[in-house]
């Protein structure tokens, strides 16, 4: 971890902030410069999070190889795989698209491609893959080269620890998923059980458990979301505005766009998936039960009423509405840029 952050935070991101500075004024150059210095900065971020949160993120790791281990039924073992499958899709995907990334960004400069504004205010004779500025002489062959080479390490670092943080959210979100299915299936079989008491019981803490389980990827992710949905805003309405000078920005903001989509229909997936308990708890036949036991579904009831939430700084719900409000705000943040300009 240690050598990562000091790759991501000092080795690029100090000589981009340097490099911002020297472009300061010029809006062209400052977005071209913002763009990658601000997602880099951003992975460093989510890296000293998620060692902060180290505790925490155990316990969701140790509560899913619980549920694996302990699911007895076939049924819900196919659920269990039918949700760890689509989170190995999303995965690959996301690989594929920061090979790409890297590609672009790194592997084409090798042969001469630039994706950048080239600027006599930061870049010397031999251009760099990313807009930085060093102390030092760059064009001299040794210096280039390991800077070239220390900029390519910050990058793959970089989509690496990118991918590691968002897909364990994407799995973590799927896997919650398919634990509120199976709960679902519990609850319908609920009534024809024949120790309904003790069913109840054990129905009642596997829900308090599920409860714990929102509620520590709430405590993890909640602070890396807020700074997500902030990078995102920005990073759209830099790339938004020069997204028909600057190549590189549809790529930009394809991921972006790909990322924050997933995080709110992951969000709307969890309270829908919360609804479908709770209105399977309503529809129950408690009528045919005896009045005492019909009387204890009223606790399951009101435990089950309020749905999971994922939330940006506990104050930012990831809903589709959400996504859709996020997108209109950009968009007009957008327009005032162009009125900047012109």
């Amino acid at each position: 971890m240690g050598f990562a952050f000091i790759m991501m935070a000092f080795v690029s991101g100090i000589p981009f902030v340097h490099a911002l500075i020297r472009v300061w004024g010029n809006m062209a150059l400052m977005i071209d410069n913002l763009r990658i210095s601000i997602p880099v900065l951003t992975v460093a971020l989510e890296l000293v999070i998620m060692r902060w949160k180290q505790t925490v993120v155990l316990s969701i790791v140790k509560t899913m190889a619980e549920d694996w281990i302990t699911t007895k039924l076939s049924t819900e073992r196919d659920v269990m795989i039918k949700q760890a499958r689509i989170a190995r899709f999303l995965i690959i995907f996301g690989c594929i698209i920061m090979a790409m990334s890297f590609t672009i960004l790194i592997i084409l400069p090798c042969f001469g491609v630039q994706i950048r504004y080239p600027t006599n205010l930061t870049d010397r004779n031999k251009l760099l893959p990313l807009q930085t500025y060093y102390i030092y002489d760059t064009d001299k062959d040794l210096l280039y080269v390991l800077t070239f080479l220390s900029q390519a390490i910050a990058v793959l670092l970089s989509a690496i620890i990118f991918i590691a943080i968002n897909a364990f959210l994407g799995f973590v979100i799927l896997h919650i998923c398919g634990q509120l299915e199976n709960f679902k299936q519990r609850i319908i079989n609920l009534v024809s059980c024949k120790n309904f008491n003790k069913t109840l019981s054990s129905t009642i803490v596997t829900h308090l458990r599920l409860i714990r389980y929102a509620d520590n990827i709430e405590n993890t992710y909640t602070l890396i979301l807020f700074i997500l949905v902030l990078q995102f805003g920005i990073v759209f309405c830099l790339c938004g505005f020069i997204i028909l000078i600057v190549i590189i920005c549809l790529v930009v903001l394809f991921v972006y766009f790909r990322k924050r989509f997933f995080y709110c229909f992951g969000g709307d997936l969890i309270t829908e998936q919360c609804n479908a308990v709770y209105q399977t708890i309503c529809d129950l036949e408690w009528y045919t039960l005896e009045p005492r036991k019909a009387r204890n579904l009223i606790l399951l009831m009101l435990v089950a009423k309020e749905p999971f939430r994922i939330t940006a700084g506990k104050v930012l719900p990831l809903r589709m509405t959400t996504f859709c409000s996020l997108l209109k705000t950009m968009a007009g943040y957008i327009s005032v840029l162009l009125a900047m300009r012109n």
